[in-house]
């Protein structure tokens, strides 16, 4: 181990040989004299750092604040999701809410206007599939029915 000048017992090892070339003793340093922490790792005080920019003259920069996202256009995406997964004729919904969200995003400025487009189209969607699957059901049944009167019996 590395044996210090006579009065750093207490200091850490990097203020040893600054301290030792300048006088031996602790108060001698210049770092310590200049209003520089004692300790490593510690910052200097505001001000005192080399190339640091002055702070802003109007002080912190203000940023507006965000705008709020539309509810019905939120409204109108959930219900179009849980129209896809749960009760496709409820895509009526979904269109009618994303149309009042689009009309009112355009009046107020808000944010939303993808979710609101989003709601239509899947609702749309809803609708498609509950019309292909009413007109698949009927054309099963039809034809169940058709196969069904048309046998006849020979007893």
């Amino acid at each position: 181990m590395k044996e210090s000048a006579p009065g750093q017992e207490n200091q850490p090892p990097s203020s040893w040989a600054t301290a030792s070339a300048v006088g031996g003793t602790p108060a001698a340093d210049p770092a310590a004299a200049g209003g520089y922490p004692a300790q490593p790792g510690q910052y200097p005080p505001p001000g005192q750092i080399a190339g640091a920019y002055p702070p802003p003259a109007g002080g912190y920069p203000v940023y507006p604040a965000p705008r709020p996202t539309n509810n019905l256009a939120l409204a109108s995406f959930i219900v179009s999701l849980v129209c896809l997964f749960s009760c496709p004729l409820i895509g009526l919904v979904s269109v009618f809410l994303g149309r009042r969200a689009r009309d009112e995003i355009r009046r107020t400025g808000e944010q939303g206007d993808g979710l609101a487009q989003a709601g239509v189209i899947i609702g749309w969607v809803g609708v498609g599939l509950t019309v292909v699957y009413v007109l698949a059901m009927a054309a099963y049944f039809g034809f169940f029915f058709l196969m069904v009167n048309s046998t006849s019996s020979t007893y």
